[in-house]
């Protein structure tokens, strides 16, 4: 019925019309449960007691918290929000995954009840309108989010916390964005605990280079959690040679023979298992026998991912979205001779099922958590023990804690490793002990399998040594030759437009404009296309300028910057900077 009726049942006096203000609260499903009384190691309190006492000091305080995976960060945290609450000042913590996002929120609300709030993207503009208002009136005074969280309008903020320091999802560089406005949340909590003379509390298992660095060279405070709480062992890891295993049906093993054994162990023991394939679906590429082409993207040059569905299979560009169903037939040559090849989230768990019947899978992918509320869901079911094991993408590696899982695998350790990415051997080290520290939380001992072929990979063995310092000392060596960060700036340069030849044009002009303007401090690299070269329907070429102060190239490119803008204005191509890029994708 309209509105209309219910105005001529007020005019009756049949009802009565009035005003109240609903709080849609995101967190109103989640129960106040009792919070653990954990005591605090000794490693915990002295780093208490020096964050502690920076706290009460009330000026800027950046640091660095490395403290290895199960070490206890997370309480940290807490007993430093409590003190800043104590002190009637507000705290921001910021995580890089929605899914951590939820666990965090739970464990805060344990402690600190209705003074939590959440914010990030799959929350409704009502929820975020009424929490962004909360916030504003001090009705809550911790927030916890991804990325835009470090906005929120916290008052007298005391506490910044960036859990997971290291991860990229804190920056935002989406390919093809539109949006001018591009930063790293990192950085911001950065300056603003600086403008609010707070403490800025960095914490990671595997911090960026860049931040161990800053600690290094005094930029920031360094605090570090070496052993694990109760002193429990890091996991056994064990790494598997796949190149040695035997082919099953004319095609490598999913599951080696180290790890098909221990699965079966820990399913006949009742306990638990996370598997981490870094990449969804079920087969990542289908190519022809006959001339070896792939099948791509019409909009992009990327290989289509084939999907099993539950009504029909398709094929998906993970960068536009395109769908299809599967090609009956080689686009290339007509050939009959389709091979799907590679292993995605989906061939992991058929095959999971085939071989261990009656094992139960949680999947955990961009294709099961589109959906508001499904990271929480599935990580509490899983939390409840509703699964055996626990399969999906990097979501899986960071922050989650279940004491209960005592095996890791990795399906394939070498997805991303070799990338055109001077940063891929850090990224490959960080998710890999990342995910190794998921194992052996409990009062049972773990144990890690990684599969891989490329088993003397030395970012893979650091990892698997759960050997930081190792690894870092060799990557920053490697960065100081190179000039790379942190030992040097960069800025990405980049052009795309639908006409390949009008993009080539801009970006050789832009370039030549700001080669004209360099001096013996700066190094520029290109312009060449970029490693994704058409996206979106769109052609990419890239340059690269380096340099060792940041100042001094914004003084080079601000002179260029009008001759670049106009040839690429010219050839109807976008232009864009990428200060500091986290990727050269």
């Amino acid at each position: 019925f309209s509105a209309a009726v219910l105005r001529g049942l007020e005019q009756r006096g049949l009802i009565e019309a009035y005003e109240e203000e609903i709080i849609r609260d995101p967190l109103a499903h989640i129960d106040s449960a009792v919070p653990d009384d954990l005591a605090l190691t000794t490693d915990q309190q002295q780093t208490l007691n020096v964050l502690g006492t920076a706290l009460d000091n009330g000026g800027f305080y950046p640091s660095l918290l490395y403290g290895v995976t199960g070490s206890g960060k997370t309480l940290i945290y807490i007993r430093l929000a409590a003190r800043a609450l104590a002190q009637g000042r507000g705290i921001i913590v910021l995580v890089p995954e929605i899914a951590l996002a939820w666990q965090m929120v739970r464990r805060f609300k344990e402690h600190f009840g209705a003074e939590v709030a959440v914010l990030h993207s799959q929350l409704s503009a009502g929820e975020r309108y009424d929490t962004w208002r909360r916030l504003r009136r001090g009705e809550q005074r911790i927030v916890i989010g991804a990325r835009s969280a470090i906005l929120a309008p916290v008052d007298k903020l005391g506490l910044v916390v960036v859990d997971e320091e290291h991860d990229t999802s804190y920056k935002q560089e989406d390919l093809e964005s539109s949006n001018p406005l591009s930063y790293s949340a990192r950085d911001l909590a950065l300056i603003r605990g600086q403008r609010s003379q707070a403490v800025v509390l960095l914490g990671s298992a595997t911090p960026s280079l860049e931040s161990y660095h800053n600690a290094a060279i005094g930029k920031y405070h360094l605090h570090e959690l070496p052993r694990r709480v109760d002193d429990r062992p890091l996991p056994a890891v064990t790494v598997v040679d796949m190149k040695k295993e035997p082919f099953q049906k004319k095609q490598r093993a999913i599951f080696s023979r180290d790890l098909r054994l221990k699965i079966q162990d820990r399913l006949a023991c009742g306990e638990k298992i996370i598997l981490l394939q870094n990449r969804r679906g079920f087969s990542p590429f289908i190519t022809c026998g006959s001339c070896g082409e792939a099948v791509q993207c019409k909009s992009c040059r990327v290989s289509l991912t084939y999907h099993r569905g539950q009504s029909a299979a398709v094929t998906r560009c993970h960068y536009c979205d395109f769908t299809t169903p599967p090609p009956p037939v080689c686009p290339s040559c007509g050939s009959a001779e389709l091979r799907f090849d590679g292993v995605g989230t989906q061939k992991v768990e058929s095959a999971l099922s085939e071989q261990f019947p009656g094992i139960r899978v949680i999947r955990m992918d961009v294709d099961t958590t589109d959906w508001k509320g499904a990271h929480d869901e599935l990580v509490e079911r899983f939390r409840r023990g509703e699964a055996d094991v626990l399969l999906g993408t990097q979501m899986v590696a960071k922050g989650l804690d279940f004491p209960a899982v005592t095996l890791v695998g990795v399906i394939s350790a070498d997805t991303g490793m070799h990338l055109p990415d001077f940063r891929a051997a850090e990224r490959s080290f960080q998710l890999l002990t990342q995910v190794a520290g998921r194992s052996g939380r409990g009062q049972t001992a773990g144990e890690v399998v990684i599969q891989t072929l490329l088993p003397d990979d030395e970012a893979l063995r650091s990892a698997a040594r759960q050997d930081y310092a190792a690894f870092s000392r060799r990557e920053l060596e490697e960065r100081r030759q190179t000039g790379f960060p942190p030992f040097g700036r960069l800025m990405v340069f980049r052009w795309r437009g639908t006409n390949e030849n009008d993009v080539t044009l801009a970006a050789q002009s832009g370039t030549e404009a700001l080669r004209q303007r360099l001096d013996a401090r700066t190094l520029l690299l290109g312009p060449s296309p970029a490693p994704l070269a058409r996206l979106r329907g769109h052609y990419r070429w890239q340059t690269l300028l380096r340099g060792e102060s940041i100042r001094h190239l914004h003084e080079i490119v601000a002179g260029a910057l009008p001759a670049m803008r106009a040839t690429a204005k010219d050839h109807a191509t976008a232009f864009s900077i990428n200060v500091d890029p986290l990727t050269m994708m």
